[in-house]
């Protein structure tokens, strides 16, 4: 498998339409994927003293962060409206290698600020807030 550019993974926010369209999140210079898998401790005293978790139960949270540069974009401005509004919107998560995963996410946390002589910058982190939708891409086999 080839190394993948960073830059190629792109964070869109949807539009809310019933046939949505998604707008990356502009001049955004990271993003990033965290998987949270929460097992269900089954320990019991016949275990001797061993951990034993069942793997099939428990919480799977996600988490998206990203952050970069703020631009006048539609995309941007959508992002602090859903901040604001405390609604979930849909993401799309673009990997490099055509792989997608949409879902809807609320904003758990949102900044913006900058320094005098310097551009303005936004940093989100988003928490899955329903199923998602894991589209893998085609590869050919060698």
């Amino acid at each position: 498998m080839p190394v993948q550019q960073g830059r190629d993974l792109l964070l869109k926010i949807g539009d809310g339409a019933a046939e949505e369209t998604f707008a990356a999140i502009g001049a955004a210079r990271q993003t990033a994927l965290y998987l949270d898998n929460r097992p269900v401790d089954a320990t019991t005293i016949a275990d001797g003293g061993m951990q034993r978790l069942c793997a099939g139960a428990g919480v799977l949270s996600m988490t998206l962060r990203g952050g970069g540069l703020c631009r006048d974009s539609v995309a941007v401005t959508a992002l602090g409206d859903a901040a604001f509004a405390r609604t979930s919107c849909n993401f799309l998560l673009q990997f490099p290698c055509g792989d997608s995963y949409a879902a809807p996410f609320v904003v758990e946390h949102y900044s913006r600020g900058g320094t005098h002589d310097g551009l303005e910058t936004f940093a989100v982190t988003l928490a899955r807030a329903g199923a998602g939708v894991l589209d893998l891409a085609e590869t050919e086999e060698d």
